[in-house]
């Protein structure tokens, strides 16, 4: 995938890093057990990059926002939201940014709300394509499918002059309204033109105060691990009643053969050394590269076990494209079983 500067795209205690080019998420069963989708596009055919989701209010299904490459030139990405009842197949429903939006993520507020943060490529400087962290708040779930927003913020730059982007919600108190909102924010910058992609986090206070620090600690962790490139999106979830991220890194600068997923386990004190599974290391030869992940665990709506969902994008390969998953969290599941979760890679031929 063409991605300029899709590189990416306090202390975070390693617990298990686990490498994946693409994971499945339970072991291989019948269609109500495990399903997936490689290459997957919505009904118009679009890409589905950067697949994050959120339960829709009205029915059983999602609401879903992605970016996909325009053609148009090397900052064109446009920002699409669909809607979906099997996390699987999705309907287009509105563009929410046609001029260089990507990397987007959704937030379900408290009374029907939205909040939508996404990197925006606002020019381009000599062939190089500056981005920024775009955030919008929409009331409702009906102005959100016609793209009008109450109030939107293009942050600005802090850690970096050329890139800021692959934004992720550590945290949002809402407290009625985006004037009395504080919103954590995770994302990463580049502090040059030539250079690798590395943390950062801030917080949004009143949708008009933004400020913004480097997380050194979680970029030396992830580069100690073996992956001192760009250190990119990353997605965060609770299972075995603790926290994880699962993040996306790079083994060599400039090399998009090299990106793996890390899982890490976000808890107070490690209970495992770092274990490489899958994604093109010794051992998995057929697994391709993979990055841009997405977690997402909520009710099945039916009363069922949770459902674990994963989105990727898988680089290269026969498997080339958006990579979708879901699976039924099995109940009970302990901290030390979360690893086996993500147990398998991309399909291979």
């Amino acid at each position: 995938m063409a991605r300029p500067r899709l590189r990416a795209a306090g202390a975070v205690a390693l617990l298990v890093v686990l490498v994946a080019v693409l994971v499945v998420l339970l072991p291989r069963g019948g269609d109500d057990e495990r399903r997936t989708r490689t290459g997957a596009t919505d009904g118009a055919g679009h890409q589905l990059t950067g697949l994050s989701v959120v339960p829709d209010p009205e029915g059983d299904g999602w609401l879903g926002v992605s970016h996909r490459p325009t053609g148009r030139g090397p900052a064109d990405f446009a920002v699409g939201l669909a809607t979906s009842k099997d996390l699987l197949h999705w309907t287009p429903v509105a563009e929410l940014d046609a001029d260089g939006g990507n990397m987007p993520v959704l937030h379900a507020l408290p009374g029907g709300g939205y909040l939508l943060a996404y990197e925006d490529y606002v020019r381009v400087d000599d062939g190089n394509a500056i981005s920024r962290i775009r955030v919008r708040a929409y009331a409702d779930r009906a102005r959100l499918l016609r793209n009008t927003w109450a109030v939107q913020r293009e942050l600005p730059a802090t850690l970096s002059d050329n890139n800021e982007g692959t934004p992720s919600f550590e945290r949002v108190d809402w407290n009625g309204s985006a004037g009395a909102s504080t919103i954590t924010l995770r994302f990463h910058y580049n502090a040059d033109a030539k250079g690798v992609d590395r943390q950062g986090i801030g917080t949004l206070r009143g949708f008009r105060d933004w400020t913004a620090r480097r997380d050194e600690a979680l970029d030396e962790t992830l580069t100690r691990a073996g992956f001192p490139a760009s250190h990119g999106r990353r997605s965060t979830f609770r299972a075995g009643g603790r926290p994880w991220m699962l993040i996306e890194v790079q083994r060599r600068p400039g090399d998009f053969s090299t990106w793996r997923l890390v899982l890490l386990d976000r808890g107070p004190a490690p209970r495992a050394e770092p274990t490489v599974v899958c994604g093109g290391d010794a051992g998995v030869p057929t697994a391709p590269s993979v990055g841009v992940p997405w977690v997402q665990i909520a009710p099945d709506g039916e009363g069922g076990p949770d459902l674990l969902f994963l989105s990727a994008f898988v680089f290269d390969g026969p498997s080339a494209g958006t990579f979708l998953a879901r699976s039924p969290l099995p109940r009970g599941v302990a901290a030390d079983q979360v690893a086996g979760l993500f147990q398998r890679c991309a399909p291979a031929r």
